[in-house]
């Protein structure tokens, strides 16, 4: 332990200085990643669907976003939003959804974790099927209350 200093100097000049940055872009790919192989596709089976029945669907997405709109008769019916929390053990998709209530006359927001239960799991465990059953439970009741 003579060099210490030299040893000290070594490991961190070999590690990032900013380990908060690093963890940031990594959880930042892996949302970008999510997006790109499980919420788009899950969007995309859902407007297919929701198009049969003459609704009219918006898709929209950044790097760390996903969000579909619905509109019936040219009114939105729900904008639901996949977007990322931060826990300790690193990022789980949530939604952020808005619809309205009252024959339009009452806006409503929620939040849902897409998987219920326990954040035990990772980002990589969420399916494609999982964003769709989400979006299913948000968005039916609503249409069985009009």
């Amino acid at each position: 332990m003579a060099d210490w200093r030299s040893d000290l100097s070594s490991v961190l000049n070999s590690t990032s200085t900013n380990p908060v940055q690093t963890r940031h872009e990594r959880e930042a790919s892996q949302m970008s990643g999510f997006v790109r192989e499980v919420a788009l596709p899950a969007f995309s089976e859902l407007r297919e669907e929701l198009e049969k029945s003459g609704r009219d669907v918006t898709i929209r997405h950044s790097e760390s976003t996903a969000t579909i709109i619905v509109y019936s008769s040219g009114e939105e019916e729900i904008t639901y939003r996949i977007q990322s929390r931060t826990f300790p053990n690193g990022i789980l998709p949530y939604a952020d959804i808005r619809f309205k209530e009252r024959k339009g006359l009452k806006l409503i927001r929620a939040e849902s974790m897409v998987r219920s239960g326990e954040p035990d799991y990772k980002l990589q465990d969420v399916t494609k099927d999982e964003v769709i059953e989400n979006f299913l439970k948000h968005y039916l009741p609503r249409l069985k209350a009009e």
